[in-house]
């Protein structure tokens, strides 16, 4: 299971404690739009072409490059309060190793109180 599909698996608890999902990635609209209508995703993935939202976040990848010789983002997990202020992040160079949906559904406990 990729981890869009374990996310998506566990909506109704992610929705519970109060998450709104988001996903950003370097791919296009297009590539995305086929990504969230194959596997059924009820949250969205957001195009970020340009790395205009990687380097904002400074989660650029400088190190590893896709084919065309592009930078890639570093795999980032964010958690925001209702102010939009960072409470909680997972940040790792390893694209395999990402949260799972039960760490995220305890980080958003923790930060809500």
């Amino acid at each position: 299971m990729s981890e869009l599909q374990g996310l998506q698996s566990r909506m109704h608890d992610l929705r519970a404690a109060g998450a709104r999902v988001i996903a950003i990635s370097p791919d296009t609209v297009e590539q995305n739009a086929e990504v969230v209508a194959s596997l059924g995703l009820e949250f969205p993935i957001l195009s970020d072409i340009d790395l205009k939202a990687t380097d904002a976040f400074g989660v650029r990848h400088d190190e590893q490059a896709m084919s065309d010789n592009v930078a890639i983002p570093r795999p980032a997990t964010y958690i925001f309060g209702n102010a939009g202020t960072v409470e909680w992040r997972d940040l790792t160079d390893n694209w395999r190793i990402r949260p799972r949906p039960d760490d995220l559904i305890a980080a958003l406990h923790a930060t809500a109180g």
